[in-house]
């Protein structure tokens, strides 16, 4: 069977034959690659089936009973003619009407119990057929282009015999993360994945149980959803184990959910629509009552501007529209405000302009009252807003910001009208302040917020506050910052420990060999990587080489002396190959020492954490658990630095070896100045 590093380098191969020929290439190819495995398991399935029927029965099934089974063994229904060979016999000319054809029907054919379409704008989520803009008569998708397409992945077995669910889940993942690399200055990258160690910090910390039911309101591609049933499946042999419920708004990421979750063997309910103004998930008796789960994870949009679709471009006096700095409408929103009929903003009204509490509420509001979440949220959530101030403290007479009001009632709990409390319930458990430059498509420094509604006693009135953003905790690479497995343990470790020593070492040992076995696997990736990229041109090299050699093995064989063009030729042609040997090794080689490099990072963190757990001044610089007096005296500002000292100490150096250097240095100055004025008079 293959690998899902060979499966997924070799898809992402499609990459290199769309690219420049269609915008979001992505969604072309994540969709032909679900038709054609569920082309080839199809007819898999059927094979796989009368296998067992004769090893059971003793004999071939009848024309009858292999309709029978072909009815009843499919998880999905392909008509007659929809088939992946179907597409890949037909002329280039029909190639695209025929794609076309095949994935609309499946989608048609493919309904549940309740009559839903379970397959419709997932598989023909791309229109192959569409004609080219520019009314010339072609397609948008030459047909040689996708003939191309068609024939590179067809070399590629696509069925359970060759592509298991766990290796097809993870290349398709794979596929999924390589386009948001290449897009990581882009908006588009943000909305469909988020960083795998993140998603890994989140989902660890909240440890999804047997049974429990887990949501995202804005799942782009689905990576919690799907790390949440891996989780299960490494602790309890179940990737079901827990029911999967999200959200997203964007139609092509909306599919690549379903696809992902299909591929992974997933049985998960993903919904189409904007969470805030149409969240899908409602209690079936009401539907204006939200519908609440065990654990929520997401990623949301940050900062969403205009978040109630009310606002309205402003004009000037000569009806102009007024525009920001970058080009964008200033605008202007409704004076009567926005009432939610779902009831979730009970903490308070956010701003227009920025949809960060929005969502948070929502998120809230989707929890049971056990339930936990873990959010991904731009650092401004942490400190925007004023409290209130009145004129005899300084001199001001000023209302309450609301996103203050609201930050303030997640620490505090709900007020009514008055401003009186309905409750005393603080629901935020732990902030990790991450490096900035972290997530695709925005520079704007994020952190994690865990909620937790049903806090244990010891932790009621208290926030974990994690510093994850020092320097040297994370890696610097082009357009983005990236966390490696050494970062996930520092960050894991102080979250699970909460500055319990015994509790860390404990953590730090059940996962020394998980983080090292990632690295591996990631080397492992790199190496394949590495082979393939120079495999065609070392092999081109090589016969040239083998070609210029039989010039002059032909020529002695005549007894004729080789010329020194042709003995040239033999040197330069094993130069180059020599020279693109040593640089794939070299890669090699570098790719091994960063492993190591990365292994070790393992060892040394775990000395470092338990060193600093030791030391009262040097867990200060790391994290504080704060409690709600120290919350109140900052005014429920949950900006770091009020709690962990952020300061980068300077290195300290050793005064005596300092001033000896010194004195070398004015030494050596000397002696330089004597000799040139020694010259001066030489030449004077």
């Amino acid at each position: 069977m293959i690998t899902k590093q060979a499966l997924g380098s070799t898809l992402f191969g499609m990459a290199d034959i769309l690219r420049d020929k269609v915008e979001d290439y992505k969604a072309y190819i994540l969709s032909l690659l679900f038709f054609k495995r569920l082309s080839d398991n199809y007819e898999w399935e059927t094979e796989n089936e009368i296998k067992e029927f004769v090893k059971r029965e003793g004999r071939q099934p009848t024309e009858a009973e292999k309709r029978i089974i072909v009815a009843q063994k499919h998880d999905f229904k392909i008509p007659e003619g929809c088939f992946w060979k179907d597409v890949r016999d037909a002329s280039p000319d029909k190639k695209n009407e025929k794609l076309n054809k095949a994935v609309n029907e499946i989608a048609d054919a493919n309904v549940d119990r309740q009559g839903k379409a379970v397959l419709k704008g997932v598989i023909n989520t791309v229109r192959w057929n569409e004609p080219a803009p520019d009314g010339s008569g072609s397609k948008k998708l030459s047909p040689q282009v996708l003939t191309s397409l068609v024939s590179y992945l067809d070399a590629v077995d696509l069925s359970n015999k060759n592509a298991s669910v766990d290796v097809l889940g993870d290349a398709y993942e794979y596929l999924i993360k390589r386009f948001a690399d290449e897009n990581k200055g882009g908006t588009t990258a943000g909305q469909f994945y988020t960083p795998q160690e993140v998603v890994d910090v989140i989902v660890r910390y909240l440890k999804p149980q047997k049974n429990t039911t887990v949501y995202d309101p804005t799942c782009g591609s689905g990576g919690f959803l799907i790390n949440a049933a891996k989780y299960c499946k490494t602790n309890y042999n179940n990737s079901k184990a827990v029911r999967l419920f999200g959200q997203e708004d964007v139609w092509n990421t909306w599919a690549i959910a379903n696809i992902n979750m299909i591929l992974h063997g997933l049985d998960a309910r993903i919904e189409k629509g904007d969470t805030i103004l149409d969240p899908k998930f409602v209690e079936e008796d009401n539907e204006l009552e939200i519908k609440q789960f065990d654990l929520a994870m997401a990623n949301f949009p940050f900062s969403q501007e205009n978040w109630t679709k009310t606002g309205k471009p402003k004009k000037d006096s000569k009806g102009k529209t007024k525009n920001k700095k970058d080009g964008s409408p200033q605008l202007e929103y409704p004076k009567d405000g926005f009432t939610d009929p779902y009831g979730r903003l009970v903490y308070g009204q956010p701003p227009y302009s920025n949809g960060d509490f929005a969502f948070l509420q929502h998120i809230v509001a989707s929890i049971k009252d056990n339930g936990k979440a873990g959010v991904v949220c731009p650092q401004g959530v942490l400190f925007r807003g004023q409290p209130e101030k009145t004129e005899e403290e300084d001199g001001q007479n000023r209302k309450a910001d609301d996103e203050y009001l609201i930050r303030r009632g997640f620490l505090q709990g709900k007020i009514d009208h008055n401003g009186e409390f309905t409750e005393m319930h603080n629901i935020i458990d732990a902030i990790v302040v991450l490096p900035s430059n972290l997530f695709y498509g925005t520079t704007i420094p994020g952190a994690i917020l865990f909620i937790n509604k049903n806090k244990p006693a010891a932790r009621k009135d208290k926030v974990l506050m994690v510093y994850a953003a020092k320097e040297g905790w994370y890696r610097e690479e082009a357009n983005m910052n990236v966390l490696l497995p050494h970062d996930i343990l520092r960050i894991s470790t102080i979250l699970e420990s909460w500055g319990d020593l015994e509790i860390a070492k404990t953590w730090i040992d059940s996962q020394k060999t998980r983080l090292k076995t990632l690295i591996q696997e990631d080397l492992d990736f790199k190496l394949l990587e590495i082979k393939e990229y120079y495999a065609e041109d070392i092999e081109i090299k090589k016969e040239k080489l083998a070609k210029a050699k039989k010039v002059i093995t032909d020529r002695e064989a005549a007894n004729k002396k080789p010329t020194k063009g042709q003995e040239k030729a033999v040197v330069t042609a094993q130069t180059a190959l020599d020279k693109l040997t040593i640089e794939k090794e070299n890669k090699i080689n570098a790719a091994h020492k960063q492993a190591e490099k990365e292994r070790q990072a393992i060892d040394d963190v775990e000395q470092e954490l338990i060193t600093m757990l030791q030391d009262p001044e040097q867990r200060k610089r790391y994290f504080n658990i704060a409690d709600m007096e120290e919350l109140e005296e900052n005014e429920f500002n949950l900006n770091i630095p009020r709690y962990v000292d952020t300061f980068e100490p300077e290195e300290e150096i050793d005064l005596k070896i300092a001033i000896t250097e010194f004195k070398n240095i004015i030494g050596k100055e000397t002696e330089l100045d004597k000799s040139i004025n020694e010259l001066l008079n030489v030449l004077n």
